[in-house]
Formats: C-alpha cells, structure tokens, sequence
C-alpha cells in the first residue's frame, strides 16, 4: 500500500462514495437521503484512511493538523470567502450590462450565502472531500511532479468521482457524458486555484474546506440575489470562462514568498506535511 498510496485513496474514495450512492437511490425516504449524504464524504474518509495505511500514524496526524491550521492571515480567509462570490457577482454584472436587462434586488435570498456555506462546509464538499482532494492526494501527486501536474491530475479525478451525479438518472433526466466531460475541466481549473490557495496558506486544509463551500453555495446566493437570473445561462458560461482565466493566472504567477514547507515541527517522512515540489 505505500508504493501505490494514490491507488490506494482511489478505490477507497470512488468505491464508498458510490457504493454509498447506488445504495442510496435504491432506498426511499430518509434512509436512502442518509445513504447520500454519508456518499459525499467518500473523499475526505479515503484520505484519512489511506494516510493511515500508507504511512502510519504520523501521517495521519500530520494531515488532520492541515485541517486545525487556522492562523494564516485574514486575508486568505476573505480570498476563500469572498472570492467566489466576487465572481459570481463579476459575471451576473457583466451579463447585465451587456444584455442591457432590468434585474432586482432580493437581499434575503442573497443574505442565504452565509447558511450555505456553513451547509456545505458541514454537510458537503468542505470537510467531505477536502481532506482526500487537497489534503492526501494532492500531497501524493506532488512527490516527483510539480504543483501544476499534480493539480490537474487531481482534478480529473475530482471531475470522475462525480460520474454517478452525471450518468445515473436524477429526477428522470441525465446530465449525460458530455456535460460530465466540462464538468471535469472545471473541476480542473479549479483544482489549479485551489491548490495555489493551499500552498499560499501554508498547506491549511480549513482555508480549501472553506473556500469550497463558497464555491458551492456562491451560485445560489446570486442566483437568488438576482432572480432574473436564474435560468440565465450565458451568466454560469462567463462565471466558467473567469474560472478558467484565473485558473491560467494561477499557473503563470508564481507568489515568490510561498513556503517551502508547512509543518510546525518538520518531519520529511510525512506525507502529509511536506509534499515535494
């Protein structure tokens, strides 16, 4: 298991998630509700999980400490914060300053970003998967590549552990291969801006686990903040192309002062705490 650790994390994460998954639509009510939910912490249960068995104990406590590391400067808890939510609201303004529309204004329904980030830092893709995507696999792909190449692989995984979200029938209708396939180069340019904030933060998982649940709920809040556009298409395709331009600029622009490690107390043996650059 520690020659493949990568492989390892793999099946643990695709196989409980959609085990999980499967189970859970087969099931009715809250037991099949349950089920689901349980499946969204695949990622995080097979970081901890194959930590343990790649490398033993100190790695296992090197990467839950990635999850306590909170003093990192403010200004990286409002780039995880706010940042998505700047971009949201980029896109939903520059559609309407192109398409000329009347839009209004609807504070409660925007107010909803902060209970939906709690929601999905809680309940979703902040302590659900952030402990396997940047915190175990990330570091695992770092050994040998650079931070580019071990970001887009794991993005591509990222993308593919959501395949059942894609091609198994929800509410009657499938996403389908195609939108699986731009569903995973998202998941790509995001996997290059989280893992630049990961290492700008000094390898803290709470500012990725937090910057994630922005992420997911700052769709929402904007959408509701301007009901209009809801069903407005063209504002998600200018939220993915600034995606993808700042994903670019995360691989151009280099932050000269970021670390060469993150660990209090260095262990090179870890992992964990110190993936190789």
């Amino acid at each position: 298991m520690a020659r493949h650790p990568v492989l390892v994390f793999i099946a643990i994460a695709f196989g409980s998630s959609w085990s999980l998954e499967l189970a859970g639509r087969a099931l009715d009510g809250a037991a099949g509700e349950s089920l689901r939910l349980a499946a969204k912490f695949g990622p995080s249960l097979a970081g901890l999980a194959a930590a343990w068995l790649c490398g033993g104990r100190a790695d296992l406590r090197a990467l839950l400490s990635q999850l306590l590391r909170w003093r990192v400067g403010a200004a990286w808890y409002a780039v995880a914060l706010l940042g998505p939510l700047a971009l949201w609201l980029v896109a939903a303004g520059a559609y309407i300053t192109a398409a000329r529309s009347y839009v209004t204004f609807d504070l409660a329904g925007f107010a909803l970003f902060v209970p939906l980030v709690a929601k999905h830092f809680a309940l979703g893709g902040g302590l659900g998967e952030e402990l396997g995507w940047r915190g175990f696999l990330q570091s695992a792909l770092e050994r040998g590549r650079s931070v580019t190449g071990a970001s887009v692989m794991v993005g591509v995984i990222w993308g593919l552990w959501h395949a059942p979200v894609f091609l198994l029938p929800t509410q009657g209708r499938t996403g389908g291969a195609a939108s699986l396939a731009l569903f995973t180069v998202l998941c790509v340019a995001y996997s290059l801006i989280f893992a630049r904030v990961l290492h700008g933060a000094r390898g803290s998982l709470l500012i990725v686990a937090l910057l994630h649940a922005a992420t997911n709920a700052a769709e929402k809040a904007v959408k509701n903040g301007f009901p209009e556009l809801r069903d407005v298409s063209a504002v998600t395709f200018v939220y993915g192309g600034l995606v993808l331009a700042l994903a670019v600029a995360a691989v151009v622009v280099r932050d000269s002062t970021e670390p060469r490690s993150w660990g209090d107390s260095p262990q090179p043996e870890s992992r964990a705490a110190h993936p190789r650059r």
